[in-house]
């Protein structure tokens, strides 16, 4: 189990922030994830694997005018 923007959620554990991100349809290009305070840079996302326990939290950028 994972926390995710403060909601308990599972499934996540094992896969890469990538795969993560993919799975739940996340534009990859226009968010930010910060893994237990720490802000993971995007190039990491292939590598950077979710472990039991992590808070992650999910910001999305959204443009508009």
């Amino acid at each position: 189990m994972i926390i995710v923007n403060g909601q308990s959620e599972a499934g996540a554990v094992g896969l890469t922030i990538a795969d993560f991100l993919r799975q739940r349809k996340a534009p990859i290009e226009n968010i930010v994830v910060e893994k237990n305070g720490e802000i993971v840079h995007r190039a990491d996302f292939e590598t950077v694997k979710i472990v039991e326990n992590d808070h992650l939290e999910l910001i999305s950028f959204v443009g508009g005018g």
